[in-house]
This record gives structure tokens, C-alpha cells and sequence, in this order.
């Protein structure tokens, strides 16, 4: 039984998408979620570290396609891993009802629909970058920890292996240890590029792991020593502040400056250049009080700035 299963779940997809036109993802979501032996047939089995290390490595071969039923599963996976055991358990016991009242099939869109109903909760992002956006994230972590507080600061810089996604928004765990056998895996919860994390360690460590569980599909990730963010801060500086037309940048620092980003009060986007040489022009901007983002190769940092009239 084992050996034709796969022929079977085959078959199956292939007459549920002739005759219905479905998405083939939604032939796979349906299989996944409703046939309940399907982990004991195909192999499947996302609760497992070796099984999710062997697939993300499949998925991230140069030879992969798009989509694949094993993509599927490990989307479905990391998706768990976001919501939470409770939260994705329950919000698949509801989608599964509401297919079985309404006597349809599974599809990506109604599946976003009735999670997001369920947990109030905004998964766009999520199924726009995963299920339908192509490519896999790679990440720079960069970090510095005070040998006196213990207290640990991060960055987070990702690449993406395919322009069709901008970012990949995802929870990211981070394992940190030392050689005494102390760790801690520190989840960071990512909503933008070149995010900085601070926070503190009850112990002193020496060594740090991307994702060494495998949660999620990403390929290439490395780690660097970065520097005392409190350091950085203090030697990366505005001038004059405030200011009517033009602001400078004075960099005492090694750190290069790669873009600055200005705020309103609001959070709106009022400003951005990369790569500033030289002084930033701010007439255009009204008047207040502005937040300003600079994002340097060691590290993120966050000024305030008044603009005068």
C-alpha cells in the first residue's frame, strides 16, 4: 500500500485539476489537510528535524521547481511555526469544517480567508511571499554583546534568491550558546529588512546559529561579529539639528552608511537615499519633528531630527 499510494495521490491531483482547473497548490492543501494518513504514505512527517532539514534542502536546490507537494508541506510547517501549535490547530479544525458544511474543496484563497477569520489575524504577507511569490530567503545576522551587562544586540539583513518577493516576513530563530553548554534560541520577529534587535542574556556566549531547527525555508545564511551598538550610535551623527534645508552626516565610525530613511510623526515615509555622499536636501519636507533610519553595513540606527521652516 505504501508503494502506491504516491501513484494514487497522484492520479488524484491530476484528475481534481484537469476537471475542476484547479491551482495545483490547491490540489496539494487539499491533500495535506484532509487526507489524514498522508504522512504515513508520502513520507511526510514536518514535526521532524531530519525530515525538515533534508526538504529545505531539496527546496533550495538549484534544479527545484516553483512548486512542489513537499514545498507545500514546509510552507504549511512554517506557517504553523508563526501562528503557534494552538492557533494553526484550531484554525485548521474551522477551515475543515466549513469545507465539510459548505461540501467544496480546499483552495489557497478561502484557506487565507478562514484563518484570517478565525484568528484576526493578517496573513497577506505571508501567503503573497510563500505560496505565491518564488525563491527563498538568505540571512546576515550581525551581532554584539556587552561582556559586562550581557546585553546582546542583532541585525538582521536578508537577500532573496528571486525578485518576486521584496521580503520574506517571517519569525526567525536564533540560536545562541557558549562552550559551557548554555544556549537559548531567541525568536526574532521580522517585519523589515536590516531590523536591530536588543536585548539581554542572563549568560556570556561565543557562538550563534541561524535557524537551527530548520523552522523555515532558507539557504546561505551566515553570521558576523558586529559592533557596540550604543558605540556606533554615538560616533554616527546629524548636523545641524534642527534643521532648515540641508542635514550632513558625520560618520567617526567604520561603519558604512548605505541609506537613510525619514518618518513623519505618523510613520509615513516623507524621504529615502541610498548611498548619501553628501548633504541631504530636507527643504521639502514640512514642518516637526522627523525620525530618521540609518541603516549603515554594522548595524541600524534611529535619530530625530526637527525641521524648521
Amino acid at each position: 500500500m505504501k508503494r502506491i499510494f504516491p501513484l494514487i495521490l497522484l492520479i488524484f491531483s491530476c484528475t481534481i485539476y484537469s476537471q475542476e482547473k484547479m491551482n495545483i497548490q490547491d490540489v496539494y492543501l487539499q491533500e495535506l489537510i484532509t487526507v489524514t494518513d498522508v504522512n504515513n504514505f508520502v513520507n511526510i512527517n514536518a514535526d521532524d528535524l531530519n525530515w525538515r532539514k533534508t526538504t529545505v534542502k531539496k527546496i533550495t536546490s538549484e534544479h527545484h521547481k516553483k512548486t512542489s507537494f513537499y514545498k507545500t508541506a514546509m510552507i504549511l510547517h512554517m506557517l504553523k511555526y508563526k501562528l503557534g501549535d494552538e492557533n494553526y490547530t484550531n484554525g485548521i479544525d474551522a477551515y475543515l469544517l466549513e469545507l465539510n458544511e459548505k461540501n467544496t474543496t480546499a483552495s489557497l484563497k478561502s484557506f487565507q480567508t478562514s484563518l484570517e477569520a478565525s484568528l484576526s489575524e493578517d496573513l497577506s504577507d505571508f501567503f503573497n511571499d510563500w505560496f505565491i511569490g518564488s525563491g527563498f530567503p538568505s540571512y546576515e545576522i550581525s551581532w554584539f554583546q556587552n561582556k559586562k551587562t550581557k546585553a546582546i544586540s542583532i541585525t538582521a539583513t536578508q537577500k532573496q534568491s528571486n525578485t518576486s518577493v521584496s521580503f520574506f516576513e517571517m519569525p526567525l530563530p536564533i540560536e545562541v550558546s557558549n562552550k559551557n553548554g548554555d544556549s537559548q534560541i531567541i525568536r526574532l520577529e521580522l517585519s523589515a529588512n536590516k531590523q536591530s534587535f536588543k536585548g539581554k542574556l542572563s549568560f556570556e556566549i561565543d557562538s550563534m546559529v541561524v535557524d537551527p531547527e530548520f523552522q523555515l525555508i532558507s539557504k546561505n545564511n551566515t553570521i558576523k561579529n558586529g559592533v557596540d551598538q550604543e558605540i556606533l550610535n554615538n560616533t554616527i551623527s546629524l548636523y545641524p539639528n534642527p534643521v532648515k534645508t540641508y542635514i550632513n552626516i558625520l560618520n567617526n565610525s567604520d561603519a558604512i552608511v548605505e541609506k537613510v530613511s525619514i518618518f513623519d510623526m505618523l510613520g509615513k515615509l516623507v524621504f529615502e537615499e541610498n548611498n548619501p555622499l553628501l548633504a541631504i536636501n530636507l527643504k521639502p519636507l514640512g514642518f516637526g519633528i522627523h525620525l530618521v533610519k540609518i541603516e549603515t553595513d554594522q548595524g541600524t540606527l534611529h535619530k530625530t531630527i526637527l525641521k524648521e521652516q
